[in-house]
C-alpha cells in the first residue's frame, strides 16, 4: 500500500507533468493531445503546441485526464468508492484540485450504483466543500437531480429543489449562461413529472430550445426528446416520430439524447403493435436494446426504462429467444437499477 507521502507527492508533481489530456465539447467536438492545467466552473484551460487555450465550462461535456487512469487505478480496478474518496482527500492535501474533484466524482458515481444514495450525495458534498468551484460542480446537480427523476412522481418535490438551487447557484455565482439554462430545463421537466400542466410543459421547452440552439446543441437536443415525450403522450405519434429520429441520424448528439430519443422511437413502434401484428414488438425490443449499445453512459434512469421496454416488448412479441431476452433484462433493472421506478415495475412482472 503507498505510504500517504507517496500519494501527495504524486499529487503534487501531477500539474507539471506532460499530459495528453482530451476535452469533449457540447458542440460534438474534441479537442485531443492537450495538457489541461485547471478547471473551474467558469473555465477550462489547457494548452496545446505551446499555445494557452480557454473553453467556457458551460461549452465542457467531458474532460479525460490522462493521470486519472494512474492515480485512481486500484479504485478503477476495483470498483472501490472509499479508494476514490480517500485518494481525493489526499490531492486536496496535496493542493490539486483538478484532480482531487473527478476523484469526488467518480465515488459518487459508484454509490450511486450500487444503491447507496446516501453515501453517494455526501461525497459530492464533500466535493463542493473540498473544491467550490470544481469544473465537475454541475454534476452535483446533475446527479442529484438523475437520483430523484429516476425515482419517478415520488421524487419529482425533491428534484425541482435541486433544479431550483442549480438555477439560484448559476444565476447568483455569475456562471456561464448554459448553467442556468440547463436548470430551467430541470426545472420544467420537474414539473411536469408532478403534475404539470403538458402545454405549459412544451411552450417552456420550446422557449429553452430556441435559446440553446446553437450555442448549446446538447441541450436542445434533450430538450427535444422531451418535447417528443410530451408530444408522444398527447397523441402526436408522428411529430414526436420525427423529432426523435431526428436526433439519432445526427453525429455528435450526448449520449442521453440519444438514449431518449431511441427509446421514444421504441415507445412509439410497441405501441403500434398488436396479436396480428407482432413485428412491431420486435422492431420496438429492437430499438430499446440500442440504448444499451449505443449509449452505455446515458443516466441510470434511462437505461433502466429502455430494459423495461425491452423486457415488455420481447414478452409481447413472443418470438425465438423472446423470454430469454426478457428474463435478462429483468436481472439487469433490478440488479444494476434497482432505484429506479422501472425496478419496481419490473419485479411485478
Amino acid at each position: 500500500m503507498k505510504s500517504q507521502f507517496a500519494a501527495l507527492l504524486f499529487c503534487t508533481a501531477l500539474p507539471v507533468l506532460a499530459q495528453n489530456d482530451s476535452v469533449w465539447l457540447t458542440t460534438g467536438e474534441t479537442v485531443r493531445d492537450v495538457t489541461v492545467t485547471s478547471w473551474d466552473v467558469r473555465a477550462l484551460k489547457y494548452t496545446k503546441g505551446g499555445g494557452n487555450e480557454t473553453v467556457p465550462s458551460d461549452k465542457v461535456a467531458q474532460v479525460v485526464l490522462a493521470k486519472y487512469k494512474d492515480q485512481y487505478r486500484r479504485g478503477i480496478d476495483g470498483r472501490d468508492p472509499d479508494f476514490f474518496l480517500g485518494t481525493a482527500g489526499e490531492c486536496v492535501t496535496a493542493k490539486n484540485l483538478l484532480l482531487a474533484q473527478f476523484g469526488f466524482h467518480a465515488a459518487a458515481r459508484l454509490w450511486f450504483d450500487n444503491g447507496e444514495a446516501a453515501k453517494a450525495v455526501s461525497a459530492l458534498d464533500e466535493m463542493v466543500k473540498q473544491c467550490p468551484d470544481a469544473g465537475l460542480l454541475p454534476e452535483v446537480y446533475r446527479m442529484k437531480f438523475e437520483y430523484y427523476m429516476g425515482r419517478g412522481q415520488g421524487g419529482a418535490r425533491d428534484a425541482s429543489a435541486v433544479a431550483k438551487k442549480y438555477i439560484a447557484d448559476a444565476n447568483g455565482n455569475a456562471w456561464p449562461a448554459g448553467f442556468a439554462m440547463e436548470g430551467e430545463f430541470f426545472a420544467a421537466m420537474a414539473d411536469r413529472v408532478g403534475g404539470g400542466d403538458a402545454k405549459t410543459f412544451e411552450s417552456k421547452l420550446r422557449e429553452i430550445i430556441g435559446r440553446a440552439l446553437g450555442s448549446f446543441p446538447q441541450l436542445a437536443n434533450r430538450a427535444n426528446v422531451q418535447l417528443g415525450n410530451s408530444l408522444r403522450d398527447s397523441g402526436k405519434n408522428e411529430d414526436a416520430r420525427k423529432i426523435y429520429q431526428d436526433i439519432v441520424d445526427k453525429d455528435g448528439v450526448d449520449e442521453n439524447a440519444r438514449a431518449g430519443a431511441y427509446i421514444g422511437l421504441g415507445t412509439i413502434r410497441s405501441a403500434e403493435g398488436s396479436p396480428g401484428a407482432k413485428d412491431a414488438y420486435r422492431e420496438a425490443m429492437l430499438l430499446f436494446l440500442r440504448v444499451r449499445i449505443e449509449a452505455r453512459g446515458c443516466w441510470d434512469s434511462l437505461q433502466a426504462e429502455a430494459l423495461y421496454g425491452a423486457m415488455d416488448a420481447a414478452l409481447k412479441w413472443g418470438g425465438e429467444d423472446s423470454r430469454t431476452i426478457a428474463g435478462r433484462c429483468k436481472f439487469l433493472i433490478t440488479t444494476e437499477y434497482g432505484d429506479t421506478e422501472w425496478a419496481e415495475r419490473a419485479k411485478g412482472r
